[in-house]
């Protein structure tokens, strides 16, 4: 029974990771593009986020939706994502998006 438990743990780390998108193995803290439509940020920005521990539990809202609406966004000019983790046991991904 102990060896089943560990080998479900080690697959939801190892389904967590391969989910999250551009992870180091130790170490990551990036921001990529997402979508633009137009050549400049807007004036106001917006983010949202979700939180993810051990693969195991994930929670909240990072939706491009809820980004805007943080930051009182009706129109959109840009969209990105940071992707922030360590030893892929805490993963946080965070929308941004920048218009008026």
């Amino acid at each position: 029974m102990k060896k089943v438990l560990v080998l479900v743990v080690l697959l939801g780390l190892l389904a967590g990771c391969s989910s999250a998108g551009l992870v180091g193995g130790i170490y990551t803290n990036v921001t990529t593009p997402v979508n633009a439509t137009s050549n400049e940020r807007g004036a106001k920005t917006g983010t949202a986020k979700c939180l993810s521990v051990l693969g195991i539990a994930a929670t909240g809202d990072c939706s491009i939706e809820a980004a805007a609406k943080n930051g009182n966004i009706t129109e959109i000019k840009t969209v990105d994502k940071k992707t922030f983790s360590v030893l892929g046991l805490f993963n946080e991904q965070t929308t941004i998006v920048t218009g008026n």
